[in-house]
C-alpha cells in the first residue's frame, strides 16, 4: 500500500512539473529558456541537455517548431563559439608560458588543419560527446573558427532539425525515434573519423 501511495504521489509530482513547463513554454520567455538552455549546454561543460526541452517546448506549441528548432541551433552554435574563444585564450596564456621551441613543438604536433576541424565539429555537434569538448579540442588544436562554425550550424542543424521534425510527427515519442537517427548517424561519423584518423597515420 505504501509503495502505490509512494507511485501515485511521484505521478502526481511529473504530472505538476509537466504542467509548468509546458506553461512556461507557453509564456512569452519560453523561447528564451530554450535559447538560455542552448546555449549554456554548449558554451560550458554542464550535465544538461537541450533536446528534452526543445522537444516540450515544440509540444507546447507546434506551430513554433520552425521557429524553435532555428533559436537552439543558433544559440548552441553561439554557445559552441564562446568555448572555442575561451579555450583559445586560455590556450594562448598558457603558451605564452612556454619557450618558443616547446611552442612550436606543441602547435605542431596538436594542429589538425581544416578537414580535421570540420570531423572534430561534426563529431561533437551531432554524437553524444560533448559538443563543448569538441570545440575546447578544436580551438587548442588551432582549428579554423570558420570551419568550426560552418561544422557546427551543419551538426547542431542537423540534430535539432531531426529531434524537431520526429516532435512534430510522432510527438512525446519523439526522442525515441530522435535518438535512433542519431545514432545510426554518430556511427557513420564515428567510422569516418576512425578512417580519416587511419589515413593521417
Amino acid at each position: 500500500m505504501k509503495e502505490i501511495l509512494e507511485q501515485q504521489v511521484e505521478q502526481a509530482l511529473k504530472s505538476k512539473t509537466s504542467l509548468r513547463l509546458q506553461r512556461l513554454f507557453q509564456s512569452r520567455a519560453g523561447l528564451s529558456v530554450v535559447a538560455a538552455i542552448s546555449f549554456f549546454e554548449a558554451a560550458l561543460p554542464v550535465p544538461l541537455i537541450t533536446d528534452p526541452f526543445m522537444v516540450a517546448a515544440i509540444m507546447a506549441d507546434r506551430r513554433k517548431a520552425v521557429q524553435i528548432v532555428f533559436v537552439t541551433t543558433v544559440s548552441s552554435v553561439v554557445g559552441g563559439v564562446a568555448a572555442f574563444a575561451m579555450a583559445a585564450y586560455f590556450f594562448d596564456f598558457i603558451s605564452g608560458l612556454m619557450t618558443p621551441a616547446l611552442h612550436d613543438q606543441f602547435v605542431s604536433m596538436l594542429s589538425i588543419g581544416e578537414s580535421g576541424t570540420l570531423m572534430a565539429t561534426l563529431t561533437g555537434a551531432v554524437t553524444p560527446i560533448p559538443y563543448t569538448l569538441a570545440a575546447w579540442v578544436v580551438a587548442v588544436a588551432g582549428g579554423s573558427m570558420g570551419m568550426f562554425i560552418l561544422g557546427s550550424i551543419i551538426g547542431r542543424g542537423f540534430r535539432y532539425i531531426l529531434v524537431g521534425y520526429c516532435t512534430y510527427v510522432f510527438g512525446p515519442t519523439a526522442l525515441r525515434y530522435a535518438r535512433r537517427y542519431i545514432g545510426l548517424t554518430s556511427l557513420f561519423i564515428f567510422i569516418a573519423v576512425a578512417i580519416y584518423i587511419w589515413l593521417k597515420m
